[in-house]
């Protein structure tokens, strides 16, 4: 296909995208939200369900649509391109983090548990953040351009990174706004609203690529869908809540104290995953960057998951936090899902990381690219475990106690790192990826040890993953089949062992004890 023909195309169809999303988007900002009337068991559950299914599902289509544009994308790009693109993108994750402040775990729990009028406590939160992006945008340039003085990074790079530094204002509001919806229960409207942000995120991606924008259009374009997704949440809460900054000044010293640990988690949490990349952006250069960030967008892709079930079960785990057993349940109920999904993607991308890879990103990102994936794809149960054991730690109001553990965590990956990737590059990266989730999780086990929950963790990992092993057993001796109907005939054979095994039959959602 013709350059010139294939940028046309990307652009027309990226214009469509661009102009559908913004109609689904502004029709979804109409529709109403409101706090849960009924606090029943039963209506506890039903709201979980919803909340975890509907995010679940819509997320689920959000990624495919998703995939489809960066297998466009990385193919234009190329690893080198796209390792500008991660290195700008990985420095936004740490201010992101420390701009978020922890406030929307704080303000979810704290609302969940009131019934009082939240504009003092979103208006504090809402000074709190304001100010930490005065101070994170101008830091984040000014990294970008000590790298550049360095000659580490391009001229586009710091273009790119200038242009996400000034996103963090929409997304900072827009997660003030997003605690709401979390604490009235209604994370299926977050997930709905996510869809469409991702697809004008997708469209205009199109649109400006096509254009040769290049990785600056894709900062931009990400930039313009936080805009318009901090809109749309906030039109059927109120954009009244902006105006409440002068209100609730004795709130922001509670919430600052309660935030800042969950902020310096955030921020450990973010450097022991992504310092690897600063490490061999300075030691490997920018295409080996390109390489491993290709492999961790398979990894981010299958992160929606617990993005979508552990939010949904959060308020109810903190309104059980008095309650062990109430607590164990639900902990093993989320725990049950997530590792029904982890199991099968780590089989799957385990042994067919190289033939994925070459078809949908092409021969430019091989075999650097699925090396890093194979590798990579073994910390997702991990990380699955550990992001749920995090949020029963806070529903404990223990939130303190992670920080120790992300520092311990934190200060081995980045001393395996340095160890490490000298001699042996980028597949010691992602091998100390991996450790270092064993390092946390050991350390979520210890914080939690005298709480009696952890025994809620055995039984619904059994049946996933005697049905995984299965699956790999049935690829194995399919190994002379070409992949794509392989992996669906190991598929099958997951399905149907989890199923007669009672994985299944039983709800996901519940436990042994609910039976």
């Amino acid at each position: 296909m013709p350059e010139a023909w294939l940028g046309q195309a990307m652009v027309a169809a990226g214009s469509v995208i661009a102009a559908l999303a913004t109609v689904y988007l502004a029709v979804l900002s109409g529709r109403p939200v409101a706090p849960p009337e009924l606090r029943t068991e039963a209506a506890a559950r039903g709201r979980f369900t919803r909340n975890a299914l509907t995010p679940l599902l819509a997320s689920g289509f959000d990624r495919a649509v998703f995939w489809v544009f960066w297998i466009v994308a990385l193919r234009i790009l190329g690893p080198e391109r796209n390792g500008e693109y991660a290195f700008a993108v990985n420095l936004l994750t740490y201010f992101a983090a420390l701009t978020e402040f922890g406030l929307g775990t704080v303000l979810t729990r704290d609302i969940a548990r009131s019934n009082a009028d939240l504009r003092p406590v979103f208006g504090a939160g809402l000074v709190i953040r304001l100010r930490l992006v005065g101070i994170s945008a101008p830091l984040m340039l000014a990294l970008a351009l000590v790298y550049s003085a360095t000659g580490s990074v391009s001229r586009a790079t710091v273009i790119t990174a200038a242009v996400l530094a000034v996103g963090l204002l929409p997304t900072a509001l827009g997660q003030a706004y997003a605690s709401v919806y979390g604490a009235w229960e209604r994370m299926d409207r977050r997930g709905l609203v996510a869809v469409g942000t991702s697809a004008l995120t997708v469209g205009l991606g199109l649109l400006l690529l096509g254009s040769g924008a290049g990785v600056v259009g894709l900062a931009v374009a990400g930039t313009v869908s936080g805009t318009a997704s901090l809109l749309v949440l906030a039109r059927p809460v109120g954009f009244a809540l902006l105006r409440t900054g002068g209100q609730g000044r004795a709130h922001r010293s509670p919430l600052l104290a309660a935030g800042f640990p969950l902020m310096l988690n955030g921020l450990l949490a973010t450097a022991f995953v992504q310092l690897d990349i600063l490490v061999l952006q300075a030691i490997e250069g920018t295409t080996v960057v390109g390489h491993y960030n290709a492999a961790y967008k398979f990894i981010n892709a299958l992160n929606v998951i617990p993005a979508a079930v552990v939010l949904a079960a959060f308020p109810l785990m903190a309104r059980a936090a008095e309650d062990p057993e109430t607590l164990g349940r639900w902990l093993a109920r989320t725990w049950r899902v997530l590792i029904s999904f982890a199991a099968p993607a780590v089989v799957l991308l385990f042994a067919y990381a190289q033939p994925l890879v070459g078809v949908l990103l092409g021969e430019a990102f091989l075999p650097f690219t699925a090396q890093a994936l194979a590798i990579l794809i073994w910390f997702l149960p991990l990380s699955y475990l550990n992001g749920t054991l995090q949020y029963v730690v806070i529903s404990l109001d223990r939130q303190w106690w992670l920080t120790p553990a992300f520092l311990v965590t934190t200060l081995f990956n980045v001393g395996a790192n340095l160890a490490l990737v000298p001699v042996f590059g980028f597949l010691a990266a992602a091998a100390t990826t991996i450790a270092s989730e064993a390092v946390l999780l050991a350390m979520l086990a210890w914080i939690l040890r005298r709480d009696h929950v952890l025994r809620h963790l055995l039984e619904p990992a059994l049946r996933p993953t005697l049905a995984a092993g299965c699956l790999a057993l049935t690829i194995w001796l399919l190994r002379d089949v070409p992949w794509i109907p392989a992996a669906v005939a190991g598929l099958v054979v997951y399905a149907g062992v989890l199923t007669l095994s009672g994985g299944m039959s039983r709800s996901m959602f519940s436990t042994s004890d609910d039976r």
